[in-house]
């Protein structure tokens, strides 16, 4: 791909894409005024977490993901469909740029596991955010699901509740910064204990650094995500949205809603493994207002907790 036939962030700044934010906010079903404040800027993680899924559907019907503004810009705001990191917080960099933020993109490093450690630079993308009182904070609408939804603070050694866990920002060397939740305790639907913490665990996320990174630096891994097998993303077909109160997640087969008692709980409120693509489809569209005309391969590579 190249620069000829692609629409960078970098020119959409500089003027050469004049896209509809209104049709985003819309998207969004945002409806509150604007402001490069923090308020505004946590009102608006919370509704693109509730309306834009997290989602690698097409991964599995043929169609390639690319870094260009005007197919993420039509994709997900026009088409209505969701999309991965790279595509969402891509989007939204574009959006708070609009709404007045200064923003600036990072590379992050997802945790695999404790053996296999962390994944390759570029592996995630999210942004550092400053609002018009001089704050700052990592703001992330792209990892789907399982991590925090309003904005954290970039302050380190700080625990900052939410509504769906308990997060802090540990600072590791002079710019590197490592992003870590609290263990919760799970409880199922008919109301047994499936995991159960005791004091506290925390478990890392992601790891990132605060140099500046250009949305098409991302481009090589952009396909890394598509193409090697090492790929978390092509192993394991998701679609995810999570609202205040709970989240819905389709991960292989497996479909399930979890409400948030508490940010050191959850509970599983329905849990079904589907039995057919048709059964599949039809989660879908029910809650994430997605339609494919294709049929997926739903692997899923972890158990879905």
């Amino acid at each position: 791909m190249d620069r000829g036939t692609t629409v960078f962030i970098s020119e959409v700044e500089m003027g050469q894409n004049i896209q509809d934010i209104k049709k985003y906010l819309e998207r969004i079903n945002y409806r509150s005024r604007i402001s490069n404040d923090s308020s505004t800027l946590g009102e608006l993680c919370q509704h693109h977490a509730e309306y834009i899924p997290f989602e690698n559907l097409d991964m599995f019907g043929g169609e390639r993901k690319r870094l260009d503004f005007d197919k993420v810009y039509n994709d997900i705001v026009v088409r209505k469909r969701g999309g991965f990191c790279y595509e969402q917080n891509g989007l939204f960099y574009w959006v708070l740029r609009k709404c007045g933020y200064k923003v600036t993109i990072v590379q992050c490093e997802a945790f695999i596991s404790e053996e296999k450690g962390y994944g390759p630079s570029f592996d995630h993308m999210a942004l550092l955010v400053t609002c018009d009182d001089g704050s700052v904070w990592l703001t992330d609408v792209g990892w789907g699901g399982t991590a925090f939804v309003t904005p954290l603070k970039f302050e380190s050694d700080k625990e900052q509740i939410q509504n769906n866990g308990v997060y802090r920002l540990l600072r590791t060397t002079e710019n590197k910064f490592l992003l870590q939740k609290l263990q919760k305790t799970i409880i199922q639907v008919d109301g047994s204990i499936k995991i159960k913490v005791k004091g506290k665990q925390w478990k890392s996320i992601y790891r990132f650094d605060t140099i500046p990174r250009k949305w098409e630096d991302f481009k090589e891994m952009c396909e890394y995500q598509q193409d090697d097998e090492d790929s978390y993303l092509i192993h394991n077909t998701i679609c995810t949205t999570q609202s205040k109160c709970g989240s819905v997640v389709v991960r292989g087969w497996m479909t399930f809603e979890k409400i948030f008692l508490d940010p050191m709980t959850e509970k599983y409120k329905w849990r079904k493994e589907t039995k057919s693509q048709e059964e599949l489809k039809e989660v879908l569209e029910k809650y994430f207002q997605v339609k494919i005309n294709f049929d997926l391969k739903p692997e899923a590579k972890f158990e879905a907790d």
